[in-house]
């Protein structure tokens, strides 16, 4: 035994070296057949040459970078100027490379100062300056920019309150005023700026008319735009610092703003605006009245008169870019000029001067948005190649076009419009260099081709045009369908189909449009009938458009994208573009994989993120800031979500924004519970935008609002009953289950308020929501006798109290705040000229010598807006939304100026002396984690 076992001792190492010698080579052999098989798919002929893209990218990511790294503008400009000595020296040396790479990197750290320059440097004496985000008082003088536009009138909404006075409700226009002086006291002094004049039209007043280039004064009650206050919101500041113009003065009526000097009669700007003026009038004279507001859209860029639920069908489905002049536009416009200039037998360099000058001031009539500048560049570079006999290379134009946008304003880079623009046009260019290598080259395709009859050719090439349109619309679809879903939360399949199909009526109308204008200077029967076939066009385009946006499944309102993901997907779409060869890129199953691969990581990203990186189960609720009004999601830990009261006091619009942005932002695409509290319009008025974005499983009611009889209640639960949602009606001692682990408790109203003679507010659904053995407290607008009843009965305690009627003296903050003992109370509102007085009676009003941190959507003199609460079992954490992220907020004992010195250090002792395990009324837990703001 001992002879037979030394011999397989000593083979072992051996047979182990065998096996990995086998093992390496399998490996090897795989390595190698899928290097082998990948390159087999790779591009090997070399990528053509094309420096003005690398310059274009260069100066991209430049103006991207201030967003990531935080430097000054001289450091910036200090490194292009390091960056450009060394490409100097290189070049000289002739190291083409390095040079290239220094040349690069100088472009980059310029873009980057420029782009902080620009979003950050502004006059010491710009009128933004002296205001603030209220309203106050102001007479300046300046120039009109842009003369007033008329803007869309509110259609009558029973969810508005109908005030006389709200301001929302008047006819306005809007213009751009570059300021030259303020009013300082009893004299003027200097400022620069520019600011956003609103003017109300009162009464049956006279049309404003402030020509661009006349000095005017205006008088009015200015401010600066505010930031989001809720996540998920547009950011209307950081639009208006990317346009400089920082202050928003409104002009009670035309009186407030008056003519000092007119504009010069050789003003060019001056000419332009009155022929804008003059065409705008032209089409209201000669199409209908509910046309004319399209084609000022469609031919002049005027959206302002659109009425909002016509562009919203046309949002929806997909086709809002016909109502802005883009690249669609110019380029059928530039075609129709080319075949005139055939026609008349115009030389080709004449043609193209005629061509890019009336493109030229084409851009001008139209306000020069960035789509449209970047397609006369794209115009002004063919026609200059055509004009010297040379084709411009159509990438490199889109880089010229690109370099030209971001150095008039590298702020364009983070718009959403110029954004689609390029990545449209960049489709269409690939889109094109596909379907052109596509031609019939084989002698025999040629010959049976010839050999058909003449109408079977022309039904060929009719039907070959339509595929050629079909794959173009679908190819700028895929590519820009994941930054809408992003960026305006809509998926529209719809899309694939209309764009086709409106795109040639589009270009009729246009011709029909043009031709109008243009005759209304010779006939006014021949303007007519050219208006009347346009009107005609556009009614086809409405009526196409609207029957599309009421399909079923035609477009779904989705809760967004992950930002990795939509910037993964277009690293990926550059990267194939680069590293596939030709063929490959014409085969459609390479696309369909890449995009299956691509949403297939998406979707197990998202699986494990929510299995690896999720927490323990918490109630999460996020009150909204709605400024007077209240909106409050709650989730519970098993995801399911309930919304109590979703409304503003008068603006509807801003109500709606709102609360779609929480609820996308927290990832919500299905509503369980919807509660409305009582019948006052600035809690509920944003409820039917959440029936039309959102599946709503069940509305919560009282009997009093199922009674009430006011047209926005009743016309709120015919849209309920509409979408086929239930309506539930509760009264106290009702309970019911959000899921297995929340439970929901009606406390208010009982049987005996639903009293027609009680107020509405007395009414108030309040509702506990508890889980985990915490406990919140939502009161709505609860006052009065109801309210000293409710305080009366002893609710019991809780760890969130919703202050009633929005933190008001008379929700009796003292007696609400003693019964509940609420660690936390959250004011949903602006604050009223009591704030103080009320915070103190919320904080100190408890008889355990413990005190209560209150929290109102909007900080005191700073910016601050929605409101944020994680209960778990063992801690209850508050946030809020300021400065475009959330932001910790202290408990009580850590608050400066809240409670005299003593009282804090003296709470600050007691807290710190109890047991680790304090008895908060509600659960025996862990004391409140504390963090850092």
């Amino acid at each position: 035994m001992l002879t037979t076992a030394l011999p397989l001792a000593a083979a072992a190492p051996a047979m182990k070296n065998m096996e990995s010698d086998r093992l390496l080579c399998v490996v090897r052999n795989c390595g190698g057949w899928l290097c082998s098989h990948a390159a087999r798919h790779l591009r090997r002929e070399p990528l053509p040459d094309r420096p003005l893209v690398i310059a274009a990218v260069a100066m991209a990511t430049g103006c991207a970078a201030p967003q990531v790294v935080s430097l000054s503008t001289v450091a910036w400009w200090g490194g292009a100027a390091t960056a450009l000595a060394a490409w100097a020296i290189l070049t000289r040396q002739r190291c083409p490379i390095a040079a290239a790479a220094w040349l690069a990197s100088g472009i980059f750290a310029g873009a980057a100062g420029w782009s902080t320059a620009r979003g950050t440097l502004f006059a010491s004496d710009d009128l933004a300056w002296s205001l603030t985000e209220s309203a106050r008082p102001v007479a300046i003088e300046g120039v009109v920019v842009e003369s007033p536009r008329r803007l869309a009138r509110p259609a009558p909404d029973p969810f508005r309150d109908a005030e006389p006075q709200d301001a929302a409700q008047l006819p306005c226009s809007e213009c751009v005023v570059a300021v030259r002086s303020v009013r300082d006291g009893p004299s003027w002094r200097a400022a620069s700026g520019r600011a956003a004049v609103v003017i109300e039209h009162r009464g049956r007043a006279a049309e404003p008319d402030f020509p661009a280039g006349c000095r005017v004064r205006v008088v009015g009650r200015a401010l600066r735009p505010s930031p989001p206050l809720n996540p998920g919101e547009f950011d209307f500041q950081d639009r208006a610092r990317s346009l400089r113009c920082l202050s928003i003065v409104r002009v009670r009526a035309a009186g407030g703003m008056s003519v000092i000097d007119a504009p010069p009669p050789w003003s060019f700007g001056a000419i332009v605006d009155r022929a804008r003026r003059h065409g705008a009038e032209m089409l209201r004279d000669h199409l209908g009245p509910r046309q004319a507001p399209l084609a000022a859209a469609l031919l002049l860029g005027s959206r302002e008169s659109l009425p909002r639920e016509e562009s919203l069908e046309y949002l929806v489905t997909g086709t809002i870019h016909i109502l802005s002049i883009s690249g669609l536009h110019v380029g059928l416009l530039s075609v129709a000029l080319f075949r005139g200039c055939r026609l008349l037998a115009l030389p080709r360099a004449w043609s193209s001067l005629a061509v890019a000058g009336c493109i030229g001031l084409y851009m001008l009539l139209v306000r020069a948005e960035t789509p449209v500048v970047r397609a006369t560049l794209l115009v002004w570079l063919g026609c200059l190649g055509a004009a010297v006999g040379r084709r411009a290379v159509a990438v490199n134009s889109l880089a010229v076009a690109a370099i030209v946008v971001l150095a008039l304003n590298p702020q364009e880079l983070f718009r959403t419009g110029t954004q689609l623009s390029f990545l449209s046009t960049g489709v269409l260019v690939g889109a094109s260099a596909v379907l052109s290598s596509r031609g019939v080259d084989d002698p025999i395709e040629r010959l049976i081709e010839r050999s058909r009859s003449p109408w079977e050719q022309r039904l060929r090439r009719v039907g070959s045009h339509a595929w050629e349109l079909f794959f173009t619309g679908a190819a700028v679809w895929a590519v820009t369908a994941p930054i809408v879903a992003a960026r305006f939360h809509l998926f529209s399949p719809i899309g694939l189909i209309l764009n086709p199909l409106i795109a040639p009526l589009v270009a009729v109308a246009m011709g029909w449009g043009f031709l109008c204008l243009i005759a209304a200077t010779v006939s006014h029967g021949l303007a007519s009938a050219c208006g009347w076939a346009c009107d005609g066009t556009l009614r086809c385009i409405n009526a196409i458009v609207s029957w599309a946006a009421g399909l079923p499944g035609g477009f779904w309102w989705v809760a967004g994208l992950p930002g990795w993901w939509v910037a993964g997907w277009y690293i990926i779409l550059a990267v194939a573009l680069f590293a596939f060869p030709r063929d490959r890129l014409l085969r459609v199953g390479s696309w369909i994989c890449l995009v299956a691969a691509w949403c297939g990581i998406g979707l197990c990203a998202g699986g494990v993120a929510r299995v690896v990186g999720g927490g323990p189960p918490a109630l999460r609720m996020v009150v909204a800031a709605m400024g007077h009004g209240c909106g409050i999601v709650v989730r519970s830990p098993m995801g399911r979500c309930l919304v109590y009261d979703a409304g503003r006091l008068g603006a509807v619009g801003a109500a709606r924004r709102g609360m779609a942005a929480v609820l996308w932002t927290e990832g919500v695409s299905r509503i369980d519970t919807l509660v409305v509290s009582h019948a006052d319009t600035d809690h509920f008025n944003a409820v039917p935008a959440l029936f039309e974005r959102f599946w709503v499983g069940e509305v919560v009611v009282t009997r009093a609002f199922l009674g009430n009889q006011s047209p926005a209640v009743v016309k709120l639960l015919h849209r309920a009953r509409a979408a086929g949602i239930p309506v539930r009606v509760v009264q106290a001692g009702d309970s019911f289950p959000l899921d297995d682990c929340c439970r929901l408790r009606v406390l208010h109203p009982h049987a005996s308020s639903s009293s027609a003679a009680i107020d509405d507010n007395e009414t108030s659904l309040v509702l506990a929501v508890e889980s985990a053995g915490r406990r919140l407290l939502l009161t709505g607008d609860l006052e009065g006798q109801s309210l000293k009843r409710f305080v009366a009965s002893e609710p019991g305690a809780c760890d969130v109290l919703i202050a009633p009627h929005h933190g008001s003296r008379t929700s009796l903050p003292a007696d609400i705040a003693r019964v509940t003992r609420a660690d936390w109370v959250i004011i949903s509102g602006p604050g009223t000229s009591g704030w103080g007085e009320v915070r103190q009676a919320y904080a100190t009003a408890r008889s355990d010598g413990r005190y209560a941190t209150v929290v109102k959507t909007g900080c005191d003199g700073k910016s601050g807006g929605a409101v944020a609460v994680m209960l778990t079992a063992g801690s209850v954490r508050v946030a809020q939304f300021s400065a475009g992220s959330w932001r910790d907020v202290l408990p009580a004992r850590a608050c400066e100026g809240l409670l005299p010195r003593d009282d804090v250090d003296t709470a600050a002792s007691i807290q710190a002396a109890s047991d680790p395990a304090t008895e908060s009324g509600r659960v025996r837990a862990q004391p409140a984690a504390i963090r850092s703001s």
